[in-house]
């Protein structure tokens, strides 16, 4: 009787080098996952991820900058809302179109896309939204 998962079979261990976060130059954090709460994700927040990603494969950057799914948690902010670590830079309203622009200028330049920084920063937020929080 032949073995019908023989493709199952571990396969033999391939050397190779492991990416880790010493050795990246950017890490992305992009709210993709705010349902309602902030509005990323009806703003365009999975495109704009989809696109970071390509656009960063297509200029072989992967190895350099890895890009983290989040939940900014910013309630009213014009989404989506990406984090550039390490600076520190919070972006807001940034479209899947302006990907390759955005890796050109912050990635490679070095330099901020002024008119989609968030001009007062991040809010502090709580584990619990205002709206779901009680009060009394």
């Amino acid at each position: 009787m032949s073995d019908d998962h023989e493709h199952c079979t571990a396969q033999p261990f391939e050397k190779s080098e492991f990416r880790t976060l010493a050795q990246l130059r950017y890490h992305l954090f992009v709210c993709a996952d705010g349902r309602d709460f902030c509005g990323c994700q009806a703003n365009g927040g999975p495109a704009l991820l989809a696109a970071l990603r390509q656009e960063l494969a297509r200029r072989r950057l992967a190895a350099q900058v890895k890009v983290t799914l989040m939940q900014c948690r910013q309630q009213g902010a014009t989404g989506p809302v990406l984090v550039v670590h390490p600076e520190g830079i919070w972006y807001a309203g940034l479209a899947a179109e302006h990907a390759a622009e955005f890796v050109e200028r912050q990635i490679l330049r070095g330099e901020p896309m002024a008119q989609y920084v968030m001009r007062e920063g991040p809010r502090p937020v709580t584990s619990v939204p205002m709206h779901l929080a009680t009060t009394g």
